[in-house]
């Protein structure tokens, strides 16, 4: 049964909706996500109250919020009001406002549930186990230190990208000696808290100004493949990258692919604030996670519905949406698995290759997605099957590990494979290349093996000759067409190992 979930979150910098649906297979997809940069932290009067002006703003939004969610049928809505609302004087008479004005229960969320939330979107989207979070938004910045995936400590600065614009940035851009008054007070705020000290392990963010600063990095690096979730890149590239923004004038920060207008006048202090953590944490790279306080919501109402506390395993979480979403048979990929197993391991006990302990793990990984772009296009299922790979965020997967499983699940030629990481020379070295060659090769020719899609070919034994290597196939009925495409396609198995390879057949009587 299909269901829809709306997750309302009102913040200090911009309110958005977001609608997430649930199919009767158990995935969940974002739907739509819409947004007012309200800047309601810009609305606090001297008094600590949000204007009525405020008020209107945000009443206006839900209004409009309200009809869009009426529209697309959303049974379920979970309005929910942070910072500016929280930390405001009048905030009891501002939701009280709201309700009579929309029929909305907001709730407000404490600094520890803010901080929670985004803590629960990273470990149930990222295959991070121990790590430092950071979110800044409008009026305020959560940092969290989790380990083994549980939440250890967290804490709220009661300050945020709106309001250090506006204490520390007085024209349009980031002076120096405003900049240092920035970093020393944000040295200071940091070291207050005893527990923010380094552990050698990464710094998550998470939001808007994350979410602009990555797009603003891939943009500047030229970086080939699409998504944000998960990408990561070093202490230093993240120093360099905030070093030019905050250099930057309104001019040249409009022309920068990735930065969204509506931040560019808060963004110089925003960055800063991630960038200065990172130095005091020593931390060894920064990564994204394009999930946070609206996801971990969301995984709070799903894993609910489904009577579990967080996901066991991210990765085979992802790999299980995959499947569904593109309709993989089970049965046949469980199939492909099994033979290549058994090529695999009879490669190692003939002696022809020496095994690399990553893959084991790639090959089952390829074999259970192999050629999956069939769904879309059969005759271009190898260029479908690369694409939907490197264009999926994989939760619990790096993007060197996704760019692999790319490669390999959807193999058709070393000069195609070549091709493809001819932009990423520091991920793939020549021993990795060889073995993203044998494991592709092994695909195809399983794929092969089975193009009748009947598991004909039961098992395969692999043998070694003066000639060669024999793969004997055991069948229970004429291999007639299985048989017709693995000679054709074992040619790219022989260039992998350099050795040639003779199929045969034995039939058992039914």
């Amino acid at each position: 049964m299909e269901k829809k979930l709306a997750v309302i979150d009102i913040g200090s910098n911009s309110i958005r909706n977001v609608i997430f649906e649930v199919n009767g297979h158990g995935q969940y997809f974002e739907r739509l996500n819409v947004k007012e940069v309200a800047r309601l932290s810009s609305h606090i009067t001297d008094d600590n109250e949000l204007s009525e002006s405020g008020i209107e703003a945000l009443i206006e939004t839900l209004n409009h919020f309200n009809r869009l969610n009426e529209h697309h049928e959303v049974k379920e809505v979970l309005p929910v009001a942070t910072a500016a609302i929280r930390n405001a004087s009048n905030s009891e008479a501002i939701l009280e406002e709201v309700r009579q004005a929309t029929g909305m229960e907001i709730r407000l969320l404490s600094d520890y549930e803010e901080a929670f939330y985004g803590y629960s979107a990273i470990i149930n989207s990222t295959y991070i186990e121990d790590g430092y979070s950071v979110d800044i938004g409008g009026g305020s910045m959560e940092v969290t230190y989790f380990k083994d995936r549980e939440l250890v400590f967290y804490h709220s600065f009661p300050f945020g990208a709106v309001t250090l614009t506006e204490d520390f940035m007085k024209g349009d851009t980031l002076t120096k000696d405003e900049r240092k008054q920035l970093t020393t007070f944000l040295k200071k705020s940091f070291k207050e808290i005893d527990w923010l000290e380094p552990h050698g392990i990464p710094l998550v963010g998470v939001g808007g100004t994350a979410r602009n600063l990555v797009r603003v990095e891939q943009s500047m690096s030229l970086f080939p493949l699409e998504g944000i979730h998960q990408y990561t890149l070093g202490a230093d590239r993240l120093h360099d990258v905030v070093d030019e923004l905050i250099q930057m004038s309104p001019k040249q920060l409009g022309r920068l692919d990735g930065l969204s207008k509506d931040r560019m006048d808060i963004i110089a202090p925003a960055v800063t604030a991630i960038d200065e953590l990172a130095k005091y944490l020593k931390v060894p790279e920064f990564m994204m996670s394009n999930n946070g306080l609206r996801e971990g919501l969301f995984y709070e109402y799903y894993l609910k519905e489904n009577n579990r506390v967080r996901f066991g395993d991210v990765k085979e979480e992802s790999f299980r949406h995959f499947e569904k979403q593109y309709a993989v048979d089970p049965v046949r990929h469980q199939h492909l698995i099994h033979l290549a197993r058994q090529i695999y391991t009879g490669l190692i006990e003939t002696k022809t290759i020496k095994p690399k302990p990553f893959e084991p793990g790639l090959l089952e990984g390829a074999c259970r997605l192999a050629y999956v772009g069939e769904y879309i296009d059969h005759n271009n299922k190898s260029d479908h099957t690369f694409h939907l790979i490197t264009t999926n965020d994989f939760k619990g997967m790096n993007n060197e590990d996704r760019l692999a499983l790319a490669l390999v699940t959807s193999y058709k030629s070393r000069r195609l494979l070549e091709q493809h990481i001819e932009g990423f020379p520091e991920w793939f070295d020549s021993k990795m290349l060889k073995s993203l060659e044998l494991l592709g090769s092994i695909v195809k020719l399983v794929d092969a093996l089975d193009l009748t899609e009947r598991q004909v070919v039961e098992n395969v034994d692999v043998s070694s000759t003066e000639e060669g290597l024999v793969f004997t196939l055991h069948t229970h009925t004429s291999p007639r067409f299985e048989l017709q495409r693995g000679i054709r396609h074992k040619k790219h198995l022989e260039r992998a190992i350099d050795q040639s390879i003779e199929l045969r057949v034995e039939e058992r009587d039914s």
